[in-house]
């Protein structure tokens, strides 16, 4: 089956999405589809123009890959359906499956961006909802809809406790306020408080990183599975990371700052697996009583991940792909 897959983002880049398309498609591809991507960063290159003329200048760039639209038998979207939108209507019989992966980082949401949502999910076949959060807050139907929570593939080696380095922390995300940085900061200032030693990195970039060094190493966005072999605990604010810092037995940390985020972590299976709060200081109190010997908490997260899989994620997709 000739599929097209259709991202804002894809590899080189780093992220959460790039990595779902990336770690879905061998499997995929052993299964027989022959797939091509499209990237916004890859058909744009003129940021002035795409911030003047926005959605225009997509529609054109995408205009000169038609080609491809026409002849694949099945559309994979990631988040930007509106990309799409007029060649759902020169091509309407043409299978759409949409993945809606995250919020806009504006809260509360805008009407258009709610507005989008609904409409990719009009004129989607399929629609898949990383988190039930989003089903909520953007006011979709239950119907053709499927909710997941991720994959993660599991380490090749056993993870060795022992080996790990004492009070060892790591971020992983953005340098953003709305990742709950702020939080994980206030949380580390309460260690300097109390003269706790540890040490920390952060795996990600952005506005925040110059305050970030004076608590550690700023690292960029990097495949951080290095990291979450020497680290003991991981302040994760997305699903994937979460489930790839349980994998590495980290204890993971995170924070909801609204009450979309607080939704996005308590309903989810991860609720019961990890340490959240809304302060550092709720954070460091919860942390504090977690029980000195944490390998149940460790060993319980590491055979949740099993379900979460990337081939059991490809066999969605694969399995809505047949389905008429």
């Amino acid at each position: 089956m000739k599929a097209l897959i259709i991202t804002q983002s894809y590899l080189p880049n780093l992220g959460g999405v790039e990595k779902h398309i990336a770690c879905t498609l061998p499997y995929l591809k052993e299964a027989g589809f022959e797939i091509k991507i499209i990237s916004k960063d890859e058909i744009t290159n003129n940021k002035k123009l795409i911030k003047f003329f926005g959605l225009l200048q997509i529609w054109w760039a995408l205009t000169k890959k038609i080609k491809l639209i026409k002849e694949a038998e099945i559309i994979f979207i990631h988040d930007v359906f509106i990309y799409y939108l007029p060649f759902k209507l020169i091509f309407p019989k043409k299978k759409v499956i949409t993945t809606f992966h995250g919020w806009e980082k504006i809260y509360p949401i805008p009407v258009k961006n709610i507005f989008y949502k609904k409409l990719a999910q009009r004129f989607s076949n399929q629609t898949i909802s990383v988190g039930n959060y989003i089903n909520k807050y953007y006011q979709l139907s239950e119907q053709n809809n499927h909710v997941i929570y991720g994959a993660v593939d599991l380490p090749k080696k056993e993870i060795d406790l022992a080996k790990k380095e004492k009070n060892s922390f790591l971020f992983v995300g953005r340098l953003e306020k709305d990742t709950g940085l702020s939080i994980f900061l206030e949380f580390l200032d309460i260690l300097l408080a109390k003269n706790i030693i540890f040490s920390v990195k952060f795996c990600g970039d952005g506005p925040m990183r110059k305050l970030c060094q004076k608590y550690g190493k700023v690292l960029g966005f990097v495949d951080v599975q290095t990291y979450l072999t020497n680290s003991t605990v991981c302040f994760a604010s997305g699903y994937l990371s979460i489930l790839e810092a349980m994998a590495y037995k980290n204890i993971v940390l995170s924070a909801y700052q609204n009450a979309l985020k607080k939704d996005y972590l308590l309903d989810s299976p991860f609720a019961k697996h990890i340490v959240y709060a809304n302060s550092g200081a709720q954070l460091f109190v919860k942390y504090a009583a977690l029980p000195e010997s944490k390998n149940k908490l460790l060993t319980e997260n590491y055979q949740l991940c099993s379900k979460y899989s990337f081939q059991n994620l490809a066999n969605l997709y694969i399995k809505l792909s047949k389905e008429k």
